[in-house]
């Protein structure tokens, strides 16, 4: 255990840097705040180091700070007292049920996909390299700490939905023009479902490539935000 009680503090300074998605990726690490978190964190042994405003029992150097420092270093309005840093997970091997998000922008959209994605049993994300980050501490808290259980792949692009597709993956895209309904859609062996762009949905070169494009239909308005399509999809089709 070590006490920090000065903001100027190494640690803390390193800490901070974390914030920055660049620097996140070149260290492999990230922040997440908050009990539940903490021990999600644990449980799938990407724990690296806490800090904490009290003892607690854990087997990763610790970190007790004052409620200044945490202040400091806190992203949320009401801040639980402990700040995690979490190695990032290395990717598995797809399975045949898979997920694309194409140049997602909202964090909450993007947490509420993933919590979406855990619940209704597509473990196997995809993630396009212009969408928002993974690790931004708004992902995270929207998505209740899914990303701990999600086999995750970021910075994939069209190429790489070529390759899916010469691998036997069927390709199919979201899209609210030239569909078909959610209903009529038969899934085969191995599928890769595509959710796109909160203002423009799915790119026109991967709907071009996509073997189906279905959509949902509704009553009165003409589009629902992307992580309740997606939510709605994944549970039609779990």
């Amino acid at each position: 255990m070590n006490n920090i009680t000065s903001k100027d503090n190494k640690k803390i300074k390193e800490l901070m840097k974390l914030y920055d998605n660049k620097y996140r990726l070149e260290k492999g690490l990230f922040i997440v705040e908050g009990y539940h978190l903490f021990e999600m964190a644990k449980d799938a042994n990407l724990l690296m180091e806490v800090y904490s405003t009290k003892q607690i029992e854990v087997d990763v150097p610790l970190y007790i700070i004052t409620e200044d420092i945490l202040k400091k270093i806190s992203k949320t309005k009401s801040p639980q007292g402990i700040i995690s840093i979490c190695k990032m997970k290395e990717p598995k091997e797809l399975g045949n049920k898979v997920i694309y998000l194409d140049n997602i922008q909202d964090p909450g959209n993007l947490g509420t996909i993933l919590r979406s994605a855990l619940a209704f049993n597509y473990f196997d994300i995809i993630i396009s390299s212009d969408s928002v980050s993974l690790y931004n501490e708004k992902t995270i808290s929207a998505s209740q700490g899914a990303l701990f259980k999600l086999n995750i792949l970021t910075n994939k692009d069209k190429d790489y939905l070529s390759y899916l597709k010469d691998k036997g993956y069927n390709l199919i895209s979201t899209a609210l023009n030239d569909s078909e309904p959610i209903s009529n859609l038969k899934l085969k062996d191995k599928n890769v479902i595509i959710f796109g762009n909160e203002g423009n949905g799915v790119r026109k070169e991967i709907l071009d490539m996509s073997n189906q494009k279905v959509r949902i239909d509704m009553d009165n308005i003409d589009s629902l935000n992307v992580g309740v399509a997606a939510s709605i999809l994944m549970y039609l089709l779990k």
